[in-house]
């Protein structure tokens, strides 16, 4: 068993065996374990994690066929497809489909972003 502390609010999470990534079951903040001379959010410069709900999602794939790995977004680590689910708790490459889909004009949510700042 492996305690957790999480760096956005200092809730600990207790799991069987180190992840490569957690979430927060308090706050649901994304969290990547480190070593611990690696430094804390505690210190002066510490990081201040993200809390949007892109920072969940998949920041690119790499690979093709069945040898897809999934880009995390905060420090880009690649995961597979299971590591995913069992860290995010959601299938990616059902989100990344659905995040294309929303880009093609006719789809509800739509929103053209290169026409936002022109004038009428």
């Amino acid at each position: 068993m492996v305690d957790l502390k999480c760096a956005s609010c200092g809730d600990i999470t207790t799991l069987p065996a180190m992840p490569k990534k957690f979430l927060c079951k308090s706050c649901g903040a994304p969290n990547t374990p480190v070593s611990e001379n690696y430094g804390t959010s505690d210190q002066a410069c510490g990081c201040i994690l993200p809390t949007g709900f892109e920072f969940k999602l998949p920041a690119g794939v790499i690979g093709e066929g069945k040898n897809l790995m999934y880009i995390t977004p905060d420090n880009s680590e690649t995961l597979t497809r299971i590591e995913w689910i069992e860290c995010y708790g959601y299938d990616p490459k059902a989100k990344l489909e659905e995040m294309r889909r929303r880009g093609q004009e006719g789809v509800p949510g739509f929103t053209n972003l290169s026409t936002l700042g022109r004038k009428k």
